[in-house]
């Protein structure tokens, strides 16, 4: 997709490979579970607030995610009580958005009647 500065856009997907997603999601989700406070979801822009000891491993990851996900903005603010990264991404909204932003976000726990292979 051509812009209207005459650069081409990054495609809207995700560069990793298969055998490097997973380990990916694991630390993303890992940093979700130890780390994270809060979450917002606006729009087609996610703002996640983590405890200031993972500032390091926020820095890390989005240095990574803009390697595989470049059609994404990542900013991050660091202060002396939080990191607060936000994620924006373009054009996107609603179930799309959430969709695209959903390794970022805590788990939602299975109904108590689920079965196990249906969870996922």
């Amino acid at each position: 997709m051509r812009m209207a500065d005459g650069h081409d856009a990054a495609p809207i997907a995700c560069t990793l490979s298969a055998v490097d997603m997973g380990p990916r999601l694991a630390r993303i989700q890992a940093l979700t579970r130890g780390h994270l406070r809060t979450h917002e979801l606006t729009g087609a822009g996610l703002r996640l607030t983590y405890a200031p000891e993972a500032a390091e491993e926020v820095a890390r990851i989005v240095e990574l995610e803009r390697e595989c996900c470049a059609f994404l903005d990542f900013e991050t603010h660091r202060q002396a009580d939080h990191v607060e990264l936000v994620i924006t991404a373009p054009g996107q909204g609603g179930a799309d958005a959430k969709w695209l932003f959903a390794q970022f976000l805590p788990e939602a726990p299975a109904p108590a009647s689920a079965c196990p292979c249906c969870k996922g």
